[in-house]
């Protein structure tokens, strides 16, 4: 199989009638900003609480990054945040589903209609989940995934880039013809990308096994935990506790790993004031729950936060 008949299998899965492969989501993103004819000094929202390394790739490719605050109820950027940084000079909005956790893309892309403006969805940790029984990645004018490290599909390596306009997919393979560096060149990774993709579904069943597992077994009330939806995805499943420091310094002592991704990017910039991604920066954990953990890495994690006392 080559590239083309993989970006039709991509186009078929998400429901879009364009996939473009690139090297990475972050390239993903530039492309769309690009082919949708935002120039350098564009203003483009996005969530405070995500991966620096999206910021890091619009700011480096000369686009003005507006922060919004994003919602405790679901780790993302939702309407609300993006009406308070709103203005008549904002291009773009980038709608990221929080560590997994879906926005209200649809409430998000009705919004975007209303102001004019074009509208990306990053899906890079949801997607193989489902939003209102849309595939997530099936929403915007652009959305966006990635195979890199982590990810659904976990090859280190590719992106790719969908819509549903012509127009804006042959200005994409244009900006990629012209861009060698944007573009997904590893060919030997097309087959392993088409298997990964193919066992997507099946995939993901386990993954929202992995949550149900945590949702039923975690029992200390210390950690703090969303409200559950058993068609969460999460990338990774987040709980909430004070002095967090305290928490990972003992389990490491154990031997066992949790994470705490990701800190407020309004760290990384001197305006705006972000409190719930703060928030979310600083009590989070994240843990395991990747089709690939062990069951064994699952009772190790509960066990041991059932088991902790801050005292």
């Amino acid at each position: 199989m080559g590239l083309v008949e993989l970006e039709k299998e991509l186009a078929g899965y998400f429901v879009r009638n364009h996939a473009i492969l690139t090297r990475s989501g972050s390239f993903a993103i530039i492309t769309a900003l690009k082919c949708a004819g935002l120039e350098q000094g564009s203003k483009v929202v996005m969530p405070a609480s995500c991966c620096p390394i999206v910021l890091f790739s619009m700011q480096m490719a000369g686009y003005s990054v507006v922060l919004a605050d994003v919602s405790l109820s679901s780790l993302s950027m939702e309407v609300e945040q993006i009406e308070s940084v709103m203005d008549d000079d904002i291009s773009a909005i980038l709608a990221v589903h929080g560590y997994g956790h879906f926005c209200a893309i649809d409430e998000i892309a009705d919004y975007a209609k209303r102001k004019g403006v074009i509208l990306i969805e990053d899906a890079c940790l949801a997607y193989g989940g489902k939003f209102k029984g849309r595939p997530i990645g099936s929403f915007g004018d652009f959305s966006v995934i990635s195979f890199g490290y982590d990810k659904p599909i976990s090859q280190n390596y590719g992106g790719a880039l969908m819509t549903n306009c012509q127009a804006f997919a042959d200005k994409a393979r244009g900006f990629l013809d012209d861009n060698k560096m944007a573009q997904f060149s590893d060919l030997i990774q097309i087959t392993h990308v088409l298997e990964g993709l193919k066992k997507l579904d099946k995939l993901t069943a386990i993954r929202k096994s992995n949550i149900a597992f945590i949702e039923q077994t975690v029992s200390n009330e210390k950690f703090k935990r969303l409200t559950y939806n058993p068609e969460l995805t999460y990338w990774r499943y987040p709980l909430f506790i004070e002095n967090r420091e305290r928490f990972l310094n003992a389990a490491k002592q154990q031997n066992i790993l949790f994470t705490s991704h990701y800190r407020s990017l309004g760290l990384l910039q001197t305006q705006g004031h972000y409190p719930n991604a703060e928030e979310i920066g600083n009590k989070i954990v994240n843990l395991f729950v990747q089709p690939a953990t062990p069951k064994t890495q699952l009772t190790n994690m509960v066990r041991f936060i059932n088991d902790y006392r801050s005292e």
